[in-house]
């Protein structure tokens, strides 16, 4: 006798299921079951419908029942496998769900819902390369791929694979080009990869495509403010904490931006209260660590320096002591630690020989930044005691004023030796930073616009940076170590800079310094000065750069022209 085949009697009410008519679609299924108890297509609607509720128990129930009837046919079987799958992930049941809905892939290949809810499952279970190829096995069947390529896009985002993500969200974009989620996605990715300019562009479309969100503003503001636009990075990051006000990476945004503007009491109220609504999360470290900025610019150091040690909770951890050194005087040694970037070591290595009053010292510094140590100018080396791997107590260079009480400005007298002298015709010149540091291209300036210089009579150049040095320029001969570019900085009778590791090392070893200063400018160049002789060329308004460097390069020409009438080695 030949089994006929089980009809499908509920088109209807999964028809209206689909359309958000639960209750006309649930009312049909009822009906059914009040005739036929098992009828398979009727318990599998109900179970759909109480995934729909959030009652994933009672779906596991009614499709556990609807898979008792072997007569279904494959891929109705299919779509149930897939029901109980999901119900079970809902549970927390991972390992089930990935067993339920690997049926459902073996019944159904060809349909893309099994391979997309199987990648849940595996993701779930800390198998995101399983997961991959999973989604990989969807876009291969699926006639609308938008949906797995912005999944495949998520997963290699989060798993920092950036030309992954944007080649998936690029393909999105283009199949959906009204979708602003798609070009929100897409412009997320590229602002992490530092594409700067095409990310505010996804971005602005995003938002033109309705794509209005928080998160999407914010990451426009973040966008903007790399870009040097602060006044739209005001408006955009306003707009993203008017809809989120209680999200505080989004409120620690909008006080950075204040900061940057000069804003600095909103932008203290904003970072204060932030810390008092978040005290041990990563935003209220951060909020902490930014308010010491704007107190330390200020010259506040007693409660600056103790603010300052929030950046602890923000850094990864490394190698630690058994302790962190309280500041005490004492016989046994401390480790002095390395922290941050080598501009930041430069400013603070002038801390040392007061902690050698107190301890002696080891030092645990990168490769190639050690020599800079024997530089300094009243450490006596004698307090010195090799690395051994080991030691009773450590500190960070960055944290010693704070272990060691200080409460007034920095002696501003130069601190490191070189074995050069300056050459009084010889200007050196910084015009970039790291192009890895998000925010580099408002500190950096092209070296084209310092073409205007390279005429100015009685004067030669030399480049303090690596990489490509224009031919007006001369190169130095060693700048591979910390030590061989501090004595390129020696050879200078002025060093013009944008703030990076050049001009820390200007001031460190007594060189006049003409700094390129972004607007707004980090703390350490605000109200208190840390080094003798520094002069700022700066922005007037928060333009982005290619509008606000061409003025302040013009004004710097004027001075060194004039510099080098008076006789270039008559300083400021």
């Amino acid at each position: 006798m030949i089994q006929s085949v089980l009809p499908d009697p509920t088109p209807a009410a999964f028809s209206l299921m689909e359309k958000g008519e639960v209750q006309q679609a649930e009312e049909i299924f009822r009906k059914i079951l009040a005739t036929e108890a098992y009828q398979p297509d009727a318990l599998h609607g109900l179970g759909c419908l109480a995934r729909m509720r959030g009652q994933n128990g009672l779906a596991i129930g009614l499709l556990g029942k609807a898979l008792q009837n072997q007569g279904v046919p494959s891929v109705r079987r299919a779509r149930m496998h897939i029901t109980l799958g999901l119900a079970l992930l809902g549970e927390g049941h991972a390992e089930p769900a990935r067993a339920a809905l690997s049926v459902a892939r073996a019944l159904q290949p060809e349909d893309p819902r099994a391979h997309v809810a199987l990648a849940d499952a595996l993701i779930a279970l800390g198998r995101r390369d399983d997961a991959v190829f999973a989604l990989h096995a969807a876009k291969r069947v699926a006639l609308d791929d938008a949906l797995i390529r912005t999944r495949l896009g998520q997963m290699a985002f989060e798993r920092g694979k950036l030309d992954e993500a944007a080649a998936e969200f690029r393909h999105v974009v283009a199949k959906l080009p009204f979708d602003g989620a798609a070009h929100a996605n897409l412009g997320a990715v590229l602002f992490t990869a530092n594409a700067l300019d095409e990310a505010r562009d996804v971005l602005l479309q995003a938002v033109a495509c309705g794509a209005v969100s928080p998160q999407t503003f914010n990451n426009l503001g973040l966008v903007q403010m790399a870009l040097g636009d602060l006044p739209s990075a005001r408006v955009s990051l306003e707009r993203a904490h008017d809809d989120a006000s209680d999200d505080l990476r989004i409120a620690g945004n909008l006080g950075t931006v204040l900061s940057e503007l000069g804003e600095t009491e909103a932008a203290s109220s904003i970072f204060e209260r932030i810390a008092i609504a978040s005290p041990e999360s990563a935003e209220g470290a951060m909020a902490v660590f930014n308010r010491s900025s704007i107190m330390l610019g200020r010259g506040q150091f007693y409660e600056g320096w103790k603010a300052f040690e929030a950046r602890r909770n923000l850094i990864a951890p490394g190698r630690s002591a058994s302790a962190i050194w309280d500041g005490s005087a004492g016989n046994s040694p401390i480790t002095i630690v390395a922290e941050q970037g080598l501009g930041d070591m430069v400013q603070f290595l002038r801390f040392l020989p007061l902690a050698a009053q107190r301890r002696p010292l080891r030092i645990r510094f990168p490769e190639g930044t050690q020599d800079l140590v024997s530089r300094v100018i009243e450490l006596d080396v004698s307090c010195l005691q090799p690395w051994n791997g080991s030691a009773d107590a450590e500190i960070s260079l960055l944290s010693l004023p704070f272990v060691m009480g200080l409460n007034e400005a920095p002696a501003k007298a130069p601190y490191l030796r070189v074995s050069t002298l300056p050459e009084p015709d010889l200007v050196g010149l910084t015009w970039s930073g790291n192009p890895t540091y998000r925010f580099d291209r408002r500190r950096s300036v092209g070296v084209k616009l310092l073409e205007i210089l390279k005429d100015i009579p009685g004067l030669r150049f030399l480049g303090l940076q690596r990489g490509d040095i224009p031919d007006w320029m001369e190169k130095p001969s060693d700048i591979e170590t910390v030590g061989g570019l501090a004595d390129a900085v020696g050879r200078c009778a002025l060093v013009i800079s944008v703030d990076t590791l050049v001009a820390h090392l200007a001031g460190a070893v007594g060189r006049p310094l003409w700094l390129l200063n972004r607007f707004g400018g980090d703390w350490r160049w605000k109200d208190v000065s840390w080094y003798e002789n520094v002069l700022q060329f700066r922005p007037k308004a928060p333009s982005p750069p290619a509008e606000s460097w061409p003025d302040v390069i013009e004004e710097l020409a004027v001075a060194l022209r004039r510099w080098s009438e008076q006789g270039s080695g008559s300083g400021l």
